[in-house]
């Protein structure tokens, strides 16, 4: 990257220290430009977020080629598993620069990532976005997102997968009509289903139970046990 642009870049971290300041490097066509941008995170001194409307504002100037923002009072610069999801979600590449020391890294969106391996993290990388990447990469089924950042089973109060499975497109099936790709609905550890994995055949299911690692696991009498019902997606009843 050019000095003048990451010149700019520490000018606007500096200016915004201790809270995170957030941009867009931008190809005019004729140049490439830093444009700051205001962070309206209600926790700005962790996390950045830039309006929708500052982003629109942007993308009439030019393309938007990376998103910018800083790390405050970090004691070496390496980028979070927050920031490497979110970057696979934009499609572009992220840079980001240590305050106030202005050290700098890129980070480039995973292609293709394996669906296991994949590091836990509560309401960006969980059982369901595990579901939603696996259903819209092998199907092009595109499912809304229900991931939300905070251990919701645990009141009992909420049924964020018993409310809205149906609305989804799922329709029930029985253990002996399993196949691969159906989602198996669980409890587990807890009174309300919270858990759901993908039948991937030869009795493996693919899930990401809190706080591990998203991996391929024997359907055993264990998660047996623990299941509430097995679906299928309306529009892989004819594709098998």
């Amino acid at each position: 990257m050019r000095q003048k642009l990451l010149d700019s870049i520490k000018k606007h971290v500096d200016s915004e220290y201790p809270n995170e300041a957030c941009g867009f490097i931008i190809d005019t066509g004729k140049k490439q430009i830093y444009l700051p941008c205001k962070n309206i995170s209600d926790n700005p001194k962790a996390h950045f977020l830039i309006s929708p409307e500052e982003q629109i504002a942007a993308e009439k100037q030019g393309e938007i080629i990376m998103i910018i923002h800083s790390h405050p009072d970090v004691t070496s610069l390496v980028p979070s598993e927050f920031d490497r999801i979110q970057c696979d979600y934009t499609g572009i590449e992220w840079g980001i620069m240590s305050a106030p020391d202005g050290d700098f890294c890129t980070i480039s969106p995973r292609i293709n990532r394996d669906y296991t391996g994949r590091q836990w993290l509560l309401g960006h990388a969980d059982c369901w976005s595990l579901i939603m990447d696996y259903y819209d990469r092998e199907y092009g089924i595109k499912l809304n997102n229900y991931s939300v950042p905070r251990e919701w089973w645990n009141s009992g109060k909420e049924h964020l997968y018993d409310d809205n499975w149906q609305a989804e497109g799922f329709v029930e099936v029985g253990l002996n009509d399993m196949k691969v790709g159906d989602m198996i609905m669980m409890r587990i550890g807890s009174q309300v289903t919270n858990h759901a994995a993908i039948y991937v055949g030869d009795n493996l299911i693919l899930h990401h139970l809190y706080g591990q690692l998203s991996t391929r696991t024997p359907y055993g009498k264990y998660f047996r046990d623990r299941t509430v019902r097995i679906v299928r997606h309306k529009e892989l009843f004819n594709a098998q």
